[in-house]
């Protein structure tokens, strides 16, 4: 074999490579994105049913926080569903530490460690106010760990670089009380003449 066909040979076997490494990128980047997606998918599902359901407990734990205020049968409905959302919430919890980050799942399994300290707490009638104010921190911080993974703000300044930035600004400037203003001017009935 001459130098000439030895070094033809080699470029062959370069090109084949280089070839079949691309082919092998790009086979292994189809099959990994809709896996990627799914994943995304069941993610949001997961977020989403534990800021509904950990909602929910919010607002029962705020009912439960002045429970000596309460009738017996008032107390009693709302320690049923405390213990039917928290059973709820326990589930969601325990499918996101398959599905979400570590961190992320973290935060959650301390919220519930938040719900069961919030729960003693009503039980015994002690440090009632600061186990709330536990329970609704560890909420937020799970809520807003959850935006992130969302993606919720980075997407939405995609979306508004679409259409018009300026106009959504000068919504949040107007707020919802000037907003309540002018919807109650229009429901105002017209007077006559």
């Amino acid at each position: 074999m001459d130098n000439g066909s030895f070094w033809l040979a080699i470029a062959g076997l370069a090109a084949t490579s280089v070839t079949s490494g691309i082919g092998f990128y790009f086979s292994y980047r189809s099959q990994r994105s809709p896996l990627r997606e799914q994943l995304y998918g069941k993610q949001l599902d997961v977020m989403t049913d534990f800021a509904l359901g950990a909602t929910r407990l919010q607002k029962i734990a705020g009912a439960l926080r002045d429970g000596s205020k309460l009738a017996a049968e008032e107390r009693l409905a709302l320690d049923q569903a405390w213990n039917d959302v928290s059973f709820d919430v326990l589930d969601v919890v325990q499918r996101a530490g398959v599905l979400l980050p570590a961190d992320l799942y973290s935060t959650m399994t301390a919220y519930r460690a938040c719900c069961e300290a919030f729960e003693k707490a009503v039980l015994e009638g002690i440090n009632v106010g600061k186990a709330y104010n536990d329970l609704a921190g560890a909420f937020g911080h799970t809520f807003m760990l959850s935006r992130e993974l969302a993606g919720a703000d980075s997407l939405s300044v995609e979306s508004l670089n679409l259409h018009s930035r300026d106009g959504y600004a000068r919504m949040m400037e107007v707020g919802r009380v000037s907003l309540a203003r002018v919807f109650r001017e229009l429901r105002a009935p017209r007077r006559k003449g």
